[in-house]
């Protein structure tokens, strides 16, 4: 029984986070669960509490010493899990808890010029609470002002402006933001860009 019993924790754990269940927790702990054991894809009970927004349960699981920087088979943290679920709340209390970013600076400049060209200036916030720079960039050097302004978004490109993006910052192909603008025929955006 009590094999039957570790095997399933990890999933009983996960499904006690899914639900917000701290008594849940407390119980599967207090029985021998691991508070950082994965499940068969390796996701802890810190990354489905953290995945569904759920402050509660990632704060009593921190407290129980789950590992913040642990990671899934796809090398996901509960960090990453919060940033897409747009949780600033779940974002900064890892940080504050000692989650860190395992992204290169590249890596980080596709997820935001992704972001930038579907418009989620959420989760761009989430981002931009765990640390990361408007100004990061992609393989070409274009950053998120560069796909705002590319993709004729006028309300990203004040999102981002208002946000620190460096208006003078070049691609590999010595374009600021505004050259873009011109190239394009974006009159208002050129308007935007030199205020």
């Amino acid at each position: 029984m009590k094999a039957c019993q570790l095997a399933l924790f990890p999933n009983l754990l996960n499904s006690s986070a899914v639900e917000e269940d701290i008594l849940g927790l407390e119980e599967h702990l207090r029985e021998g669960a691991d508070v950082s054991g994965g499940d068969e894809r390796g996701r802890t009970p810190l990354h489905v509490a953290a995945g569904e927004g759920h402050l509660n349960a990632v704060r009593f699981l921190l407290q129980q010493g789950a590992d913040v920087n642990a990671t899934d088979c796809e090398e996901e943290t509960p960090l990453r899990d919060a940033i897409r679920c747009k949780s600033l709340e779940v974002v900064e209390l890892l940080i504050s808890a000692g989650a860190r970013l395992e992204k290169s600076s590249e890596e980080l400049g596709v997820e935001m010029c992704c972001l930038a060209f579907l418009g989620d200036t959420e989760q761009m916030e989430a981002w931009k609470k765990a640390g990361v720079s408007f100004n990061v960039s992609d393989a070409h050097g274009r950053t998120p002002l560069h796909v705002a302004v590319c993709t004729n978004q006028p309300e990203m490109v004040m999102f981002c402006v208002r946000n620190g993006s460096d208006l003078e910052q070049r691609d590999r192909f010595n374009n600021r933001p505004v050259d873009d603008a011109q190239r394009l025929g974006l009159q208002h955006m050129v308007e935007l860009l030199s205020y």
